[in-house]
């Protein structure tokens, strides 16, 4: 136990020292004349990143993953009518939105927002989660197996840190979900367990 402890530990620190250094995004808008885009610059992880153009109504107006690495991507927006619009960018880490305002031939952000997801790894037989909840909220962790059955389930109040290993050594061979639930967010992630 004291093991799994210590390797858990070593984990939340690594994820830490690899958040801590990687490089915030920078959104930059260009505005010239008729020519209205922005410029999404950021460093993606090894999944890489995720990056959306939603309209109002949060149709897709625009996708695409971007690679490993440092990458800048310029959306050129000069055909959308005025209206608001969300620039999404999504990695294993954190997911970042900017609300963006397209008026009388203007460009605006109106609202920029990040979202520290919960780290998972699955390594042989057991799964780690951490999740660094910086609002203290209460948190509902859940576990389902492939027919939607609850098999295990724990509340977890006033941590910052949120750190649990799960030992799936004598579960049935199958896929499960581990569910992390706050007041206004919902994070899951599917694993199979051979």
């Amino acid at each position: 136990m004291k093991n799994l402890v210590k390797f858990t530990t070593v984990v939340a620190f690594m994820f830490a020292t690899v958040a801590g250094t990687a490089r915030e995004p920078k959104l930059n808008l260009i505005s010239e004349g008729k020519a209205k885009s922005v410029v999404l610059t950021m460093d993606a992880t090894s999944i890489g990143v995720q990056v959306k153009l939603m309209d109002s109504e949060l149709n897709v107006i625009y996708t695409e993953r971007m690679s490993e690495g440092q990458f800048s991507k310029k959306l050129n927006l000069k055909d959308l009518i005025d209206g608001v619009y969300f620039l999404t960018a999504d990695d294993n880490l954190k997911s970042y939105s900017y609300t963006i305002v397209l008026k009388n031939n203007e460009l605006n952000i109106l609202e920029t927002a990040e979202d520290v997801k919960p780290f998972f790894k699955k390594t042989n037989n057991m799964i780690f989660l951490n999740y660094l909840n910086l609002e203290k909220d209460k948190l509902s962790i859940k576990i389902f197996d492939a027919e939607g059955r609850t098999v295990f389930t724990q509340v977890v109040a006033e941590e910052m840190i949120v750190e649990k290993a799960f030992n799936f050594a004598d579960a049935f061979p199958g896929t499960y979900t581990v569910s992390v639930k706050s007041a206004n967010k919902t994070y899951s992630e599917e694993f199979v367990v051979n």
